[in-house]
């Protein structure tokens, strides 16, 4: 009896030992569960790309990209600045819900308690980690939770002209490949350069500026100075000015553009392009007077929501495009779905799969919330109308904008078109209502002062009169 009892003994130690080791060998990917790279670029307007009808050149690595896998032409952001949209993106709620973001002097970060799409891939067995390059993106304000402790590259600057540029991220993105690139691993790329300040180097200058800039950087446009003065009211540049930084803010895409191939042709070069679903995507775009105003964080105009969302795995995804509106809050659910990875239950947003593969996407409504800047915002849009609702100490604003014809948002159609007004105002209010049940405030985030004098160099908060903030 003892004998038996012994051998039984070994036998389930054996078992234990067996299992123990399977769970702790690391994932491998496959085309059918595959990595995945995320690629997220920071500031970047959709209508830059030369698939969605730029006719500078600025993208030819994202076209390629676009060309060769699924297009979504009109992506969405939930939230035009960095904190709340990139929240939204990754617990695939709405801002309202997941309660990131706040405003100047009352920052808000993403609770513990969320369920996040790192999370998910973490508990599936994927090696996670992510290179971000902006506060809001680091462990203080929540977003990381889910990415791997020892592989989050967070790399923060006392002000907006001295940053990682998009070759040291390709090259921190390249390093994270050769490190994993036995496992399964879910990587999330953030390039910044995009952003305010607009400097791009000398060969993108050359190319992409004004005649009057392409050969030295005596205009300079977008730094911290001049982001606080123009919230102030202080500085008025001229229109001229604005169109010259234009110009220079197209250069810093261009160069984020090719470190973005790079990073696909190392991507390649390492064996990993069909066993790898690559997501491009941005937080929100930037605006250079199009409603007359200047950067981000302040409206919910399309320069500012309107964003890039390509998927890609050679392989695996035929080309296709998809005009069906769509928001960023999706892009959780679908990576899950496209993984063989269990969604949270919580996700809000839904599977896009069938359209990767080319069935039919029926309309939803899709909504936007908060601004940085001045007086809380909240849109809701369908395929043909959007509505913006403002709210002010002297009462509701209504715009309402028709997308078929007006895409640039320039006719504001509220007092023509009552009936969709009205229409779009009470689904608005009905939305409203339901997500009241569910609101949530995210835990205040008070900078420590080095934090605060980063957000300050970078124009996120104001002068030295300013709350702490």
């Amino acid at each position: 009896m003892r004998r038996r009892l012994g051998f039984v003994a070994v036998l389930a130690l054996a078992a234990l030992v067996a299992t123990w080791w399977w769970r702790s060998r690391p994932r491998s990917a496959t085309e059918s569960a595959p990595n995945v790279l995320l690629i997220a670029v920071d500031t970047l307007r959709a209508d830059r790309l030369g698939s969605l009808g730029n006719a500078r050149g600025l993208t030819p690595n994202l076209d390629r990209l676009a060309a060769n896998g699924a297009l979504y032409s009109r992506a969405y952001s939930h939230a035009p600045w960095t904190l709340p949209s990139f929240a939204s993106m990754f617990t695939s709620q709405v801002p309202q819900e997941h309660g990131a973001g706040g405003r100047v002097g009352d920052f808000r970060g993403l609770a513990a308690a969320h369920d996040t799409l790192a999370e998910r891939f973490q508990s599936a067995g994927y090696a996670t980690g992510a290179i971000v390059n902006v506060d809001f993106l680091g462990r203080s304000y929540g977003l990381m939770q889910g990415f791997d402790a020892g592989e989050i590259d967070e790399r923060f600057y006392d002000d907006n002209a001295r940053l990682r540029d998009a070759r040291e991220t390709t090259d921190a993105a390249l390093g994270y490949l050769d490190r994993h690139r036995d496992e399964a691993f879910l990587l999330l790329a953030h390039y910044f350069d995009p952003h305010a300040r607009y400097a791009p180097p000398p060969e993108y200058r050359a190319r992409f500026a004004d005649p009057r800039d392409q050969q030295g950087s005596a205009f300079d446009f977008g730094a911290r100075e001049q982001v606080v003065l123009w919230r102030a009211r202080k500085l008025q540049p001229s229109v001229d000015d604005f169109q010259r930084a234009e110009k220079l803010y197209d250069a810093e895409v261009a160069y984020t553009d090719a470190e973005i191939g790079r990073l696909l042709a190392g991507l390649e070069a390492r064996g990993l392009a069909r066993k790898t679903l690559v997501v491009l995507v941005a937080d929100h775009g930037e605006e250079f007077l199009d409603h007359g105003d200047w950067e981000h964080g302040h409206s919910l105009y399309d320069e500012l929501l309107h964003v890039p969302l390509v998927f890609s795995q050679p392989g695996r995804l035929a080309p296709t495009r998809v005009d069906v509106p769509v928001g960023t809050i999706d892009l959780a659910p679908t990576l899950c779905a496209w993984c063989g990875v269990a969604p949270a239950a919580t996700f809000r947003g839904r599977d896009l799969g069938p359209s990767l593969a080319g069935a039919s996407l029926s309309p939803t409504p899709l909504l936007a919330f908060g601004n940085f800047w001045g007086p809380p915002l909240e849109s809701v849009r369908e395929p043909e109308w959007k509505l913006i609702e403002s709210t002010m100490s002297a009462g509701r604003t209504l715009q309402l904008f028709r997308a078929d014809e007006d895409p640039r948002e320039l006719r504001d159609r509220a007092n023509s078109d009552v009936d969709a007004r009205d229409r779009l105002s009470s689904d608005l209010a009905l939305l409203r209502r339901v997500l009241a049940a569910r609101a949530r405030v995210g835990p205040p985030v008070r900078p420590t002062a080095d934090e605060r004098e980063r957000l300050r160099g970078m124009g996120y908060v104001g002068g030295e009169d300013d709350d702490g903030r």
